[in-house]
């Protein structure tokens, strides 16, 4: 496949490696703040000349990009975090330009196993009220966001499974919390920490759910496999279409 990134940071990089030591042709990247990059802008780069379009660039820039990438009539693939109440937005420029948008908050297929295993777990925690829940979240210097979209996927699943949990709080608490409540705490520092825990904590045991990635390597390996599965798809689809069709 030919592929455009757009977005050349730490992620971006990692995609045209990867993506290039499994066949694939990366020759266009789009970036206004990297010299590396072959254009500056969405609107400079021949996009009709590519197959899919990677987005790990801004949140800002989302729909913008996204109407870029549909006007030359090709699929999109977005990474960026932060944007999510624009979702049906998104929805609605691939059903009206007949294309295919994949979004992920986190494309690693370990994370995206982990999406399911505390779905799971939080349908079992649902029977038993002695377990309160809580999670934490810890990420690199340079994480732009906080909490990540990880974290709201995360926190989205367990209000889901958890019929006695409403409300999900990230900030600082200078009170006791209510029983409605799950407190997911965020930590930034270091050059690459990645790395989420959910905790089931009862009066006799705590039950721990963490996963921690190594690198960014697996994050990357995850969005080319998103890219391959991509290819001549329509409509709007995330890493669980992905696995569930595995």
């Amino acid at each position: 496949m030919r592929i455009a990134i757009i977005g050349l940071g730490s992620m971006g990089k990692s995609v045209k490696e990867i993506a290039e030591s499994k066949g694939h042709k990366v020759d266009i990247t789009i970036d206004p703040n990297n010299k590396e990059a072959t254009h500056k802008t969405t609107n400079e780069a021949p996009l009709e000349d590519v197959d899919l379009v990677v987005d790990f660039s801004e949140s800002s820039s989302i729909i913008e990009n996204a109407k870029r990438v549909a006007l030359a009539k090709k699929n999109l693939v977005i990474g960026t975090t932060g944007w999510y109440e624009k979702l049906p937005e998104i929805e609605k420029i691939a059903k009206e330009n007949d294309i295919g948008i994949m979004w992920s908050a986190n494309f690693s297929i370990g994370v995206n196993m982990y999406y399911q295993i505390i779905a799971k777990a939080g349908e079992l925690i649902n029977e038993y009220d002695e377990y309160d829940i809580w999670g934490t979240e810890l990420h690199h210097k340079n994480k732009s966001d906080s909490p990540s979209g990880t974290a709201k996927e995360i926190a989205k699943i367990l209000l889901e499974k958890i019929g006695r949990k409403s409300e999900v709080f990230y900030d600082k608490l200078d009170r006791k919390i209510e029983p409605n409540e799950i407190h997911f705490s965020s930590t930034r520092g270091g050059p690459v920490n990645f790395s989420h825990t959910v905790g089931f904590d009862s009066a006799s045991d705590t039950i721990t759910i963490t996963h921690s990635a190594r690198d960014r390597g697996g994050y990357a390996l995850g969005a080319v496999k998103a890219i391959e599965w991509m290819e001549n798809k329509k409509g709007l689809f995330n890493m669980n279409d992905f696995l569930n069709e595995k």
